[in-house]
């Protein structure tokens, strides 16, 4: 917001702000202490200083030269001196009726007026308006009333509009050409004013090049209004537009601040206040005002103990709390509470109907007014008693030091997917675009849909860490999906257990490229190599949990066909695993093959059982290497389930080491590494051979797997 000094001085009295030091000025310091963050400074003799100020998103009263005053009045307790406005306007109705037809224009004001051919605007007001020369002297005098007390209003040419002025939904996208010149579409669901042939404006964004106002006009229909501002929100992002006006009423605009803009209007116009002396005067013909509703009197208690506690101010006076909140516009109510304690309710003022609901909200008001340098910095008593871990957070800490430990990074990547992205998913996945959740107006085409899968995000973070020179890229991240279902779950209340999201659901998930190991000595890893070191994180991971891994059968269509796994917690699959398809790692420009994983977390929550730690052996481990006959195909995992299974005492782990065939043979030759380690011994080969009969014999009798020769 651009803040004209020399305007403020109209409406208070200001500690000492000159052209010359207008960057280190009381005043300044003054803004920032109020939460007003002066941007910019500009300064010169013709306009005096002006100050860019960042307001805040739910502050509209802040975008105004009045509202800006009655924060320094709260500080300063210096008096406000309110703009002249006319005494009262017209008892006649405006010449076009009006029909509003829809909720989110709370109010709407339609006031008629004659403006002479040969109106001029005195200089000290069009020294405030941008541009005064090319806009119309009414159009300028909107601009300088908006600037002045906030209010946004738009002016049509009443010879222009054909017919009765409606203000409704939009049922369809409509296209429309605006006061800029340049072609809009509106989309379904906006608010417009229409009479009864076209188009005439988009409620809180832009008025329409066929009713504006020109050098032949001679009657004017002033719009004044209250629109809802996440309607006005939506309206202007999908047209691509920010506007004075919609930059102020998305962020809330004052309720009963319609009938004293028009005044102000109507006097600037209407004499030698806002116009140049010796030329004939505007007038007001009529005017209508609708409204939805009464206006809202919401009243907020705070106990007086309460926001001395909060301020951190034990001292601090009932006459000054008072005080202070009656400049700002609350009304104050006091009452005794109980012991010696007060009750204050107050009544919100209308331009603060969209924010301010909550004691905290006073608290913060309060504070501003005070000055936060008076409020004494002291942290709040700290309680020693931690909230217990959900199962999510449970899960990251159990699986955060593993994945760490390999080499893994932790990343956060954005929820949303493009609609590029999508469509390259639905070639691979045919429908799967349908369980897309859309945004319809997203900020930017990129996140135009919320993710069903993580893989395109990871692989894309691998291809940028490949392309800035990272050797080994290994990334973790757990993250949120959503699914929309083909029928939408019904609304009835029902049971839900702490990791229930309805239609979202956590994952961990885990992706790697380029080397395994940092180390530039040997080769890269193959994929077979890449796979299996995969594979061995995935299954640590699993046992770490306190669950059995196994793999199984996968046709995820986001993984290659012919290199991809399922993972299995017992006979629970929970996730899978593999190389990303070539279709992904080619829309995501990186050149080695990409492994992933992806595991739904709530389901290994679930599965996840507290496991103590292994005892640490100071014996050798002993192992053997037996090679058996294997089905092509068999899967040879399945024969590690076997060898578990089998209950071998001393038996710590098992492990495939090799897999090869021989042309002429119909079976394949797998090598599997059986070790053995004792706590508290070293193991002789004589138990070890033993154990290892016993293995063979098993596995032969039982599920006739014979060694090969």
């Amino acid at each position: 917001m651009k803040l004209h000094v020399r305007l403020l001085e109209k409406l208070i009295e200001l500690p000492e702000c000159t052209v010359e030091g207008a960057s280190n000025s009381q005043l300044r310091i003054l803004l920032d202490d109020l939460g007003l963050e002066v941007k910019g400074v500009e300064a010169s003799a013709e306009k005096g200083v002006v100050y860019t100020l960042e307001t805040l998103a739910n502050r509209g009263d802040h975008l105004s030269h009045i509202g800006v005053a009655r924060e320094i009045s709260a500080r300063t307790l210096a008096q406000v001196k309110a703009p002249t406005m006319a005494t009262q306007l017209s008892d006649r109705k405006a010449s076009v009726l009006v029909r509003r037809a829809t909720d989110k224009c709370m109010r709407y004001s339609l006031m008629e007026m004659s403006v002479p051919l040969e109106m001029k605007l005195r200089n000290d007001v069009a020294a405030f308006t941008d541009e005064p020369e090319k806009l119309h002297p009414i159009v300028s005098l909107l601009n300088y009333v908006q600037m002045e007390m906030g209010q946004p209003m738009h002016a049509f040419d009443a010879d222009k509009v054909e017919g009765d002025i409606s203000v409704e939904l939009s049922t369809k996208q409509e296209e429309i050409e605006a006061l800029d010149g340049k072609t809009y579409k509106v989309p379904e669901g906006s608010i417009l004013i229409k009479d009864r042939k076209k188009i005439i404006a988009v409620a809180g964004v832009i008025g329409c090049a066929n009713s504006m106002v020109g050098e032949g006009t001679r009657k004017v229909l002033i719009e004044a209004a209250v629109f809802d501002p996440v309607a006005v929100r939506i309206t202007a992002r999908a047209m691509g537009l920010s506007t004075d006006a919609s930059y102020a009423f998305e962020r809330g605009s004052d309720y009963e601040g319609i009938a004293p803009a028009l005044k102000r209007l109507a006097y600037l116009a209407g004499g030698s206040a806002g116009t140049a002396k010796d030329t004939e005067a505007a007038h007001v013909i009529g005017l209508t005002n609708t409204e939805a509703a009464p206006l809202e009197k919401r009243k907020v208690t705070v106990l007086l103990s309460a926001l001395r506690r909060e301020l951190n101010l034990p001292r601090l006076e009932e006459v000054e709390i008072a005080t202070r909140l009656k400049i700002l516009g609350y009304q104050v109510e006091s009452a005794a509470a109980s012991g010696k304690d007060k009750e204050l309710t107050l009544t919100v003022p209308a331009w603060r109907l969209w924010d301010v609901r909550n004691p905290e909200d006073i608290y913060e008001d309060l504070a501003r007014s005070v000055s936060l340098n008076r409020v004494r910095p002291e942290l709040p008593p700290l309680d020693v008693e931690a909230a217990p871990l959900n199962g999510i957070e449970r899960l990251v800490k159990a699986t955060r030091s593993a994945l760490i430990g390999s080499g893994f990074v932790e990343v956060i990547t954005t929820g949303f997917l493009s609609a590029a992205d999508v469509a390259l998913l639905d070639q691979l996945s045919p429908g799967i675009s349908a369980q897309h959740v859309s945004l319809k107006n997203s900020l930017e085409a990129k996140n135009s849909h919320l993710k069903v899968t993580n893989v395109m995000h990871l692989t894309k973070l691998l291809a940028l860490n490949r392309k800035r020179g990272v050797e080994a890229c290994k990334v973790f991240e757990v993250c949120r999906l959503f699914n929309r279902p083909a029928e939408l779950p019904s609304d009835e209340p029902k049971e839900r257990d702490e990791l229930d999201y309805n239609l979202e659901h956590d994952v961990l998930c885990f992706a790697s490229a380029g080397r395994w190991f940092e180390g530039q000595w040997r080769k890269p890893e193959s994929t077979e190599e890449h796979a299996r070191l995969f594979k061995g994180v995935v299954g640590g991971l699993i046992k770490g949990l306190g669950c059995q891994f196994s793999v199984g059968k996968s046709e995820s269509p986001f993984l290659h066909p012919g290199i991809q796994a399922t993972v299995k917690c017992g006979r629970n699959v929970v996730g899978f695993f593999g190389v990303v398809h070539p279709v992904i790692r080619e829309a995501c420009e990186i050149k080695e093959e990409v492994m992933y994983c992806e595991l739904d977390a709530r389901l290994l929550v679930k599965l996840m059982i507290g496991v103590p730690a292994p005892a640490v052996s100071d014996f050798p481990a002993v192992w053997r290497d037996m090679t058996l006959k294997v089905g092509l195909k068999d899967q040879a995992g399945r024969v590690l389930r076997f060898i578990q299974e089998a209950s071998l005492a001393s038996f710590t782990d098992a492990a495939i080491v090799d897999d090869f065939r021989k042309p002429e043979e119909d079976y394949r030759r797998v090598t599997y590494r059986v070790t053995f380690q004792s706590v508290d011994r070293t193991l002789k080969s004589e138990e070890v051979d033993a154990a290892m009969g016993s293995l063979l014999e098993s596995l032969s009798g039982k599920h006739g797997i014979e060694m090969a020769g």
